[in-house]
């Protein structure tokens, strides 16, 4: 299909101008009214071009992934009754505390004993080297690491 081209007259030039003059009076309004609501969005597209232009685009992408995996992560955790304190060490709350809590105390016994008994074993067998020792040399480079 092939369109025929009519001829612009000046009636309808004038009247397409003139839609293209009160359409760019309204715009031009529109810019003007919502300036302020529009300041913070053309702010952030240039400290966007900054970031950009100094080099710190990607980390800064970066840290706001970052920081959305640790909102996220916070958030999971809460549910569990497990947070971080104002030290970075995990605490539980809620109705897990109690729970939890004994179960932290009991392992932390276990690993206390076995420390213990690991010592007790090293200090044994080395009692045990130097009374097979038949020299000085040996029974103090047994002896050294240990005391």
């Amino acid at each position: 299909m092939n369109k025929e081209s009519r001829p612009l007259t000046q009636e309808q030039r004038k009247e397409f101008v003139q839609l293209l003059k009160d359409a760019k009076d309204r715009i031009i309004e529109t810019l003007a009214t919502n300036r302020w609501k529009l300041q913070e969005k053309a702010k952030d597209v240039a400290r966007q071009s900054l970031l950009e232009r100094i080099g710190a685009a990607e980390l800064a992408k970066k840290w706001k992934e970052a920081k959305k995996i640790s909102k996220d992560s916070e958030q999971a955790l809460e549910k569990l009754g497990v947070y971080f304190d104002s030290g970075s060490k995990i605490r539980f709350s809620g109705s897990h505390e109690d729970e939890y809590d004994t179960e932290i105390d009991e392992r932390a016994s276990e690993i206390l004993d076995g420390q213990k008994e690991e010592s007790r074993k090293t200090y044994e067998k080395a009692i045990l080297n130097v009374l097979a020792t038949e020299s000085v040399e040996e029974a103090k480079g047994i002896v050294e690491p240990l005391v």
